[in-house]
């Protein structure tokens, strides 16, 4: 299908306007050179390695931050096992924290350094194409998501609701609250994000009103080694620990079990790294009754083919633990034309 016939099929299913669940792609598809891993890996610097970078990502067989961070901390656990209290395991949970802070930090570095770096046009596209959804939940990082839906003098209206409001009148920093006076929360990133930062016990977030250019903030911070809420642990049990401590990532998980009707996958590959929310909708308790999975790209590739297997097989779980049957449909990503 199309994108758009796409979203005209689920609204005359379910009768109101689907939720969307974004992916990386989401930001691919704004600068491949920026956001692709391969890219990623290059920028960092990953200084406190104690080994080279260049040696430890291809021992790793691969430049994903989560599964280098991964397989560093399988090693830890083995040299644990076979020798409890080694320097070993210190050395290798060390390189382990390295990695995923670079994750951040590589970020930022190539991050566009301002908003207006993304022109109305391209502003145009996404907030056309986020227009569709009642609800936006994201695994990304990035702020391309937090700039398309603030420039609301551009385009179609787009919920902005994230959770935070000042604690008084622009007064003191923007904090997210369980329950924002201002209207029910309408966007959830899933894995933290570069503009949310844990201060006095309390998430706040950055903001152009408060501090100018977010991106140089950011920088500023990681030099002094003040690092944001970001979910970059390799294995499942490591990121469920880790949104287990935050009270914000725990509800925008809870929230995304309580989705309901129609749901958008757009721009995620569906690996074992995405389990942990990809059971969500499994599960027999889950009321979303029609799913549509974007597919870039040839269908019959290799990546492609994951994506469409690991989507059967939620719609098969789903049926096989006794939840309600769930609609499977696929659509051409490039066809949503999201930045141009």
């Amino acid at each position: 299908m199309t994108f758009d016939e796409a979203v005209s099929d689920a609204v005359s299913f379910s009768g109101s306007q689907p939720t969307v669940l974004l992916g990386n792609g989401f930001s691919i598809d704004y600068d491949n050179r920026i956001f692709n891993y391969d890219s990623l890996a290059t920028q960092a610097s990953l200084s406190g390695l104690s080994v080279t970078k260049a040696a430890l990502f291809a021992a790793a067989q691969s430049n994903n931050f989560e599964t280098v961070v991964d397989k560093l901390q399988a090693a830890a656990d083995l040299q644990d096992l076979y020798k409890p209290g080694g320097a070993l395991a210190g050395r290798l949970r060390s390189d382990a924290a390295v990695v995923r802070h670079g994750l951040a930090e590589a970020l930022a570095t190539r991050h566009p350094d301002k908003a207006t770096d993304v022109d109305n046009d391209e502003i145009l596209h996404a907030r056309t194409f986020l227009a569709n959804f009642q609800a936006i939940f994201t695994v990304n990082y990035d702020l391309l998501l937090y700039w398309a839906v603030t420039r609301d003098a551009v385009g179609p209206f787009v919920w902005q609701k994230d959770g935070f409001e000042w604690p008084t009148w622009r007064v003191g920093p923007l904090i997210w609250k369980r329950n924002p006076t201002q209207g029910a929360q309408r966007i959830f990133y899933l894995h933290g994000a570069l503009h949310l930062f844990v201060e006095d016990q309390r998430l706040t977030k950055l903001s152009g009103f408060e501090h100018g250019r977010l991106i140089s903030e950011l920088r500023q911070r990681l030099n002094d080694d003040k690092y944001p809420l970001v979910v970059t642990e390799g294995t499942r049990t490591e990121k469920e620990a880790h949104i287990e401590k935050s009270a914000y990532l725990r509800t925008s998980h809870r929230r995304f079990g309580e989705v309901g009707d129609s749901l958008f996958i757009h721009g995620m590959s569906l690996s074992p790294n995405d389990d942990h929310i990809l059971e969500l909708i499994e599960t027999d308790e889950s009321e979303i009754t029609a799913l549509y999975v974007a597919v870039h790209g040839d269908p019959g590739t290799r990546a492609a083919r994951r994506v469409i297997d690991r989507a059967k097989r939620i719609r098969d779980e789903r049926r096989d633990g006794g939840g309600a049957a769930l609609r499977l449909k696929f659509y051409d990503s490039t066809s949503a034309h999201v930045w141009r």
